[in-house]
């Protein structure tokens, strides 16, 4: 590409409408509006219409997906990523799988997620058998130093994850390390497994997720070690960099192979979640404690002067990378989650409207593509990918939503909208515009769903028109039905705020038997319409427990048509 530089500098500087870096993506010529910008793959002039269909696509073809010739089971179980076989189906790759990643991204993606918009409870049973096969598959021994938690890696094709042995005796260092190793876990995808199987049990209520769950929060709270530096600057005494947890490391026998990772964001969620709903679950005392100092720990190191608020050294996250023991790479998945947390939980940091947009905009100058809304993995293998552009456009669209700013929100807009590209007409997600052959599960699939997802709850207006949708809810949702008229559900928490796209204003809400009054105060109990051109936007805000029900007054309204052509 560098020799072509020049000449394609030019090219754009006289031709208004070639301002794109490509004029086609995954065998769809790429649609521009007059003044040149990116568009969506899919009925281009909606804006949302082409996000549901990009996730629509990528549900159906996971509802049905190819079998391994080598077990017999789906292959998104046992393989990171799959190729056309050149007659209609498709076979696994060799390369190490990543099985936290797509098993626990099943759960947001699919058992909440879409689940909540489109009412389809199958994806309850599609999720539940991801995660039994983990918990059983995939866990280590009792009686190990790492006890009870799940591998992040395992062997292409093989139905046991413990850890991918392909690359154990490599004799370059280019490949050591790729696939973490036999018997070799990543600390921070502890926490990436548990908080699913929590969120899991929410749903459920099936204990022994819960128990997988508290099983990984007691590693993650044994294991977690102190900064030796403070937040007022290094110790010269003692310098180095000490995450709170090490990237890779032995399970047997604690020894660790790669020390550091940021990559702290999953493991704050499962213990501060376990801390907050410690007396429904009856947790013991003892164990409350020890998350807590494990959640408090981390936070420190995060915004001392060895963490990567103050030093942007974002990387220790995927499994397939060799050793970095200089800390040399950076990935923008990181901050970017780090960036979801704090938008969600901006309690957490009192500076929070001068951390987030620095986090975006280190991603974007970092990892962003030229001449393109496209988002690079990492530096470490810097191709701009599906799954990671459409994380930074969930980021903007969420902080469009806590701020108001309209750049967010356009930024939002024209990077969803590459990700839409990836998005085939069969159901086929590719990684990445030129990425190649290969087809990730996880890039095109589980980290690729929950952040369309996330966009259109946080702009309502880009969901469906005409149509029901529940697009997002504080608490789990563990129930829900679409009927004609009436829409039900019912979250595991007391309280919840909750948030729908309807055909039309409700003419009753019923919250455990009593009706829940209209109120123009957002923050108040009660409910608010916003209407929009079609229909409009109905906020929950309820404090009391059970059922949820709303009654709607047209009796045309759509229920959850997310199954419609484009």
């Amino acid at each position: 590409m560098k020799s072509f530089l020049f000449p394609t500098v030019v090219l754009l500087s006289f031709f208004s409408q070639a301002q794109y870096k490509v004029d086609s993506m995954c065998g769809s010529k790429v649609n521009l509006d007059k003044a040149g910008k990116l568009l969506a793959r899919y009925q281009p002039q909606t804006p949302g219409a082409s996000y549901v269909m990009s996730v629509k696509l990528a549900v159906d073809f996971l509802k049905n997906c190819p079998v391994s010739v080598k077990n017999g089971l789906p292959l998104y179980l046992t393989h990171c990523s799959m190729y056309r076989d050149g007659k209609g189906g498709f076979v696994g790759s060799s390369w190490p799988h990543n099985p936290i990643v797509v098993n626990g991204g099943l759960v947001q993606s699919l058992a909440i997620d879409w689940r909540n918009f489109s009412g389809d409870e199958s994806m309850i049973d599609l999720a539940r058998k991801a995660l039994d096969h983990q918990i059983q598959f995939g866990t280590t021994p009792a009686n190990w130093a790492w006890s009870n938690v799940p591998y992040a890696s395992s062997d292409a094709g093989s139905v046991k994850y413990q850890g991918a042995s392909q690359f154990d005796t490599a004799v370059t260092d280019e490949n050591r390390g790729r696939g973490d190793g036999s018997f070799v876990l990543e600390a921070d995808k502890i926490g990436e497994m548990g908080i699913h199987y929590l969120k899991f049990y929410q749903i459920t209520g099936e204990t022994k997720y819960l128990d997988a769950a508290i099983h990984c929060a007691d590693a993650l709270a044994k294991h977690v070690r102190k900064s030796g530096n403070s937040a007022n600057g290094l110790d010269w005494k003692k310098l180095g960099i000490t995450s709170p947890w090490p990237f890779r490391v032995r399970a047997e026998t604690n020894d660790v192979l790669e020390d550091y990772t940021s990559h702290v964001v999953e493991n704050l969620r499962l213990l501060d979640e376990l801390i907050r709903i410690k007396d429904r679950i009856k947790l013991p005392h003892e164990k409350a404690g020890a998350y807590k100092n494990a959640s408090n720990v981390t936070w420190d190191w995060l915004y001392s002067s060895e963490g990567p608020i103050k030093t942007a050294i974002w990387k220790g996250y995927f499994e397939d990378i060799r050793f970095d023991s200089i800390n040399l790479n950076r990935v923008n998945n990181s901050p970017m989650e780090f960036a979801r947390y704090l938008i969600k939980y901006p309690e957490y940091d009192k500076d929070v409207a001068t951390t987030v947009p620095a986090l975006i905009w280190w991603v974007k100058n970092t990892f962003g593509e030229k001449g393109m809304n496209a988002i690079n993995e990492q530096t470490g293998c810097y191709l701009p990918m599906g799954s990671h552009t459409s994380r930074y456009a969930s980021i903007n669209a969420l902080w469009y939503e806590h701020t108001g700013d309209r750049w967010y929100k356009e930024e939002a807009y024209r990077f969803f909208n590459h990700a839409s590209y990836m998005a085939e007409p069969d159901g086929v997600v590719q990684t990445g515009h030129n990425w190649g052959a290969e087809i990730w599960f996880s890039d095109g699939y589980t980290d690729y769903i929950r952040h369309f997802m996330e966009g259109l709850a946080a702009v309502p207006e880009w969901a469906p028109a005409g149509e029901n949708h529940l697009l997002k809810s504080s608490s789990v949702v563990q129930k829900i039905k679409y009927g004609p008229q009436q829409i039900s559900y019912q979250t595991y928490d007391t309280a919840a705020k909750v948030v729908l796209r309807l055909v039309s204003k409700p003419v009753a809400i019923i919250v455990g038997g009593t009706a829940l009054k209209e109120t123009k105060i957002t923050t108040a109990e009660g409910w608010t319409w916003r209407p929009l051109a079609t229909g409009g936007v109905l906020r929950i805000h309820h404090k009391k427990a059970g059922a949820v029900s709303i009654s709607l007054a047209s009796k045309k309204a759509s229920v959850a048509k997310a199954n419609r052509s484009f």
